[in-house]
């Protein structure tokens, strides 16, 4: 009867800590061409104060993680890679202790360039998990990203198995990640079993920091799994469906707010007016009542404003109304986005100064003062309904990297996102999308409805 035989697997030579994480597109144009020495530096700061100053936001809730290793949303590995590195194996044999292994004398050792041996393997000794492809030259990313590799050189991802007769190479799986051009390991097997693995030894050669557009994150490991998440992840079809009750409930919040509410009446009176002018619905009884009463009440407030000297017209009052109630609903969908980042400590002329060579609407936003932001909204909402035209989804619940994320997607890019959470989870549950676009609509909707609905019961109640 053969004897049961242990053998001690090493990857040898390259190796490192690797990451990769969501960033703001504000962080993202702040360090895109500047020197990669100013974002290491940057990066690699011991203390917070020791980091430039203004820098935007790294994460869209206003925070800037302390350490670089922290930027990991996307991805983080620590483990030898596949590129260029080589398999080692050792024979060992239990040390006596009960705990431990020590080399076999007179034992089997060898070694086995991986890139060199690949050819002639079965396709299970080198398997790709799954990619992360980053676009560096791209100045307009759907996805923006930071990417840190801390390269060095030693021996990693050593991992022991047990096996009756000889070491058979062909028997090995090596699972890794294509971490943009980098193969890392991200598990060891033999013959079918799973090898816990550990690290040993690694000397630093330096550290790589780039940012780009991530454009594809996707679980290649099996045709299985492709397929079933090409079921489970949501179509575009079902996804905007599913933006319908999160916008209505944002829109029919802000309506019925402490403020929200008697300016919404307001615009109902003052829409009654123009609906009735165009012959849309006839008013009659106490709607006429109200409304003759409306009209009468900013007449004798226009005759009052024009005895010292101010021209205030009932048509405009109107307008003012109907415009500050559209404001308060989009202040109010924009509060759990824009208006929350807290970014006191970022360099607020430096985004005034990229909203107006690049446009930015939300780096007009974010150069102001936390507590100035929501009136802002309210006055100037036009300006936010443009910006949502392209960016019009904000996306509630776990996100890609299984954490709660908050997070404002492209309009392209949608789908793109419902995948990437897919492909981790498994299924796409539990989270709420918000449409802007719907959420304008909404309340227009809501305003004329509820206009026409309430002429229709006082006519018929008078």
């Amino acid at each position: 009867m053969s004897e049961t035989r242990y053998f001690e697997i090493s990857i040898v030579r390259w190796c490192g800590e690797f990451v990769c994480g969501r960033v703001t597109r504000a962080f993202f144009d702040h360090w895109k061409g500047r020197p990669e020495e100013d974002l290491a530096a940057f990066m690699t700061a011991w203390e917070t104060d020791e980091r430039e100053t203004g820098v935007p936001p790294a994460c869209s809730d206003g925070s800037t993680p302390d350490n670089w290793f922290e930027f990991d949303d996307v991805e983080h590995i620590s483990n030898a890679i596949a590129n260029n590195n080589f398999v080692h194996v050792i024979e060992v044999e239990p040390d006596g202790s009960g705990e431990g292994f020590r080399q076999k004398a007179g034992g089997y050792e060898e070694d086995f360039e991986i890139s060199a041996i690949a050819g002639d393997m079965p396709e299970t000794f080198l398997k790709c998990d799954r990619s992360i492809e980053v676009d560096q030259v791209t100045d307009d990313p759907a996805n923006p990203v930071i990417v840190a590799k801390s390269l060095a050189k030693g021996i990693d991802t050593v991992a022991r198995c047990e096996t009756v007769g000889p070491f058979d190479i062909r028997k090995l799986s090596i699972c890794y990640i294509d971490f943009d051009g980098d193969d890392v390991v991200e598990s060891l097997a033999y013959d079918g079993v799973f090898l816990e693995t550990e690290g040993r030894f690694s000397d630093g050669k330096g550290m790589v920091f780039y940012l780009g557009d991530l454009h594809t994150w996707s679980l290649e490991d099996s045709d299985a799994v492709e397929t079933a998440t090409d079921v489970n992840s949501p179509g575009r079809l079902r996804l905007l469906a599913g933006t319908l009750w999160p916008s209505l409930r944002t829109a029919l919040g802000a309506i019925s707010s402490l403020f929200g509410f008697p300016v919404f009446l307001l615009a109902m009176i003052g829409a009654a007016k123009y609906l009735q002018f165009f012959n849309l619905i006839e008013l009659k009884g106490w709607a006429l009542i109200i409304v003759e009463t409306q009209t009468d009440l900013l007449e004798q407030i226009a005759e009052a404003a024009a005895a010292y000297g101010v021209k205030f017209p009932a048509i405009l009052a109107d307008a003012v109304v109907m415009y500050l109630s559209v404001g308060n609903t989009m202040a109010r969908a924009e509060k759990g986005d824009l208006l929350t980042v807290d970014n006191e400590e970022s360099n607020h002329w430096e985004l005034f100064k990229e909203w107006l060579t690049k446009g930015r609407v939300d780096s007009l936003l974010l150069s102001l003062p936390k507590i100035a932001r929501d009136g802002f909204v309210r006055l100037f909402w036009p300006l936010m309904v443009l910006y949502r035209l392209k960016t019009p989804f904000v996306v509630s619940g776990p996100g890609p990297s299984g954490t709660t994320i908050n997070s404002s997607v492209p309009r392209r890019e949608l789908v793109d996102f419902a995948r990437m959470v897919t492909e981790e989870h498994g299924t796409w549950k539990g989270q709420s999308i918000q449409d802007f676009r719907q959420i304008f609509l909404w309340h227009l909707i809501l305003v004329a409805g509820a206009t026409a609905l309430s002429a229709q019961a006082f006519r018929l109640m008078g």
